[in-house]
């Protein structure tokens, strides 16, 4: 037996259970349910949190772009850029009140951006729960000559003494605002002090996963607390509750974005964000940026608060009681982990198995995302069934 087929072996049995690498059946979507081997569920693994991917201003936005410019615009911007991406990135500016570029992806954003802003004598922080596309840009610097270090999640501490330690002209710690899979919020007054207290400390934030939900106009939770901080830089995502493609980064000041769009090799390698999305990006930002929003982002921290006091009344072992979308029940066994998706399945709920590299062995959990789809029923009935689940796993494992 191979290395890789080691390696697939449990990848090809949560495949084979359902859980994993699944195909939606469904000939329409709605947005709430999926249908997995003839079976309708109701689906907790979208990360769409607003529900906008089916709004129809989002939905005739695309179709026009689509009519006006076609199916694609087959060019580098190095050299022209199809004819929304000057409203689209006015737009995405006008959100994020800082210079703003559009970018194929977040995490082409990440290695657009990085290897070209961090100087080869700083050094790199980089948690270690932070977003595995962070981990990839901090591997490219690292290849470049550049000082990268891990540091414990979420630990301020460390990174206090990381800070005392370095004789670095320049000290980047690279952070999730939101991370995707526990839904837990970085410590943004600790890290604010450090700031204070260091000048040399600069914040490379990945707020991929508050994009949309989060911020007055969707700006996210990192840019509400630093709106205008000149050592604190945002990559935002435009593929979840933006409801859209590609991503965004909100950079200190206009040398930045200026050096970032010319240099930037994801800028000048990669293809652009396309006529349908963009068209779809334009109309999510008006959106955003209209009186429309506040309520969204309130009717889903209602549905927030409905799932957190419902876990906490029934004693569900959640690793977060953060209010953010994504909940996440850690477990720490994969076959129990299966087993109680499994259940979950039969019972109508879907929702993501995870298991390393996603997490640790010790994290194995299920990950499950609340959006605006979702009754307040959907969110009784998931943790009526979720409870259940768990006892009978717990049952099971006493026998």
């Amino acid at each position: 037996m191979t290395d890789l087929t080691i390696r697939l072996a449990p990848l090809r049995a949560g495949r084979n259970m359902g859980l994993l690498q699944q195909v939606a059946e469904d000939d329409q979507l709605s947005g709430r349910e999926v249908t997995l081997a003839g079976q309708t569920m109701l689906s907790f693994a979208s990360c769409s949190y607003l529900g906008l991917e089916m709004e129809p201003a989002l939905k005739e936005g695309a179709i026009a772009a689509t009519r006006a410019f076609g199916t694609q615009f087959s060019a580098s911007r190095a050299f022209i850029s199809a004819p929304p991406y000057a409203e689209a990135e006015a737009l995405l500016t006008q959100m994020t009140g800082r210079p703003t570029l559009l970018v194929p992806s977040t995490s082409l954003g990440h290695q657009a951006a990085l290897p070209l802003l961090v100087g080869p004598e700083d050094l790199v922080l980089i948690d270690v729960q932070a977003h595995a596309s962070l981990h990839v840009a901090a591997a490219l610097l690292k290849a470049q000559g550049v000082r990268v270090q891990v540091v414990a999640h979420s630990a301020p501490e460390q990174i206090a003494r990381k800070l005392r330690a370095t004789d670095a002209p320049k000290v980047w710690l690279l952070i999730d605002g939101i991370y995707s899979m526990i839904g837990d919020i970085a410590p943004f007054e600790a890290l604010d002090r450090l700031m204070a207290q260091d000048s040399r400390l600069t914040l490379y934030i990945d707020d991929a996963h508050a994009t949309g939900w989060c911020g007055a106009r969707g700006q996210g939770i990192a840019l509400e607390y630093w709106p205008d901080h000149p050592r604190v830089l945002v990559a935002l995502s435009l593929n979840k509750s933006f409801a859209c493609a590609g991503g965004a980064l909100a950079l200190a000041n206009d040398d930045q974005a200026e050096a970032v769009r010319a240099f930037g090799p994801a800028m000048t390698f990669s293809g652009p964000v396309q006529p349908p999305m963009l068209g779809a990006i334009i109309a999510s930002a008006h959106l955003h940026l209209s009186d429309e929003l506040a309520p969204r982002q309130a009717d889903l921290r209602a549905r927030i608060t409905r799932f957190n006091d419902g876990a906490r009344r029934l004693g569900l072992p959640l690793a977060c009681h953060g209010d953010t979308p994504m909940r996440y029940v850690r477990i720490g066994d994969l076959a129990r982990t299966g087993a109680v998706a499994m259940a979950l399945q039969a019972g109508g709920v879907f929702l993501a198995s995870v298991a390393p590299p996603a997490v640790s062995a010790r994290d194995v959990g299920l990950r499950m995302t609340l959006t605006s789809h979702h009754t307040m029923d959907d969110i009784d009935y998931l943790l009526a069934v979720l409870a259940e689940a768990l006892q009978a796993a717990d049952r099971e494992a006493a026998e």
